[in-house]
């Protein structure tokens, strides 16, 4: 659930970002629960940079 993931990404912000290894599933699953709430919470941890798909992570290494 994206509030699980934001407890994580958000917290108490020892962590910049997660990176999650089936994001896009994990967008469309949300999509199609119908549940508002955990979707904007999931948008919100993708517009805010907080949750990342895991093939971002060698280009942020090397950046």
């Amino acid at each position: 659930m994206p509030t699980r993931l934001a407890s994580l990404a958000i917290g108490t912000g020892d962590i910049d970002c997660v990176y999650h290894m089936a994001l896009p599933e994990l967008i469309s699953s949300v999509k199609e629960s119908g549940n508002e709430d955990q979707l904007d919470m999931l948008n919100t941890l993708i517009s805010g940079k907080r949750l990342r798909d895991i093939s971002d992570l060698p280009f942020d290494l090397v950046s």
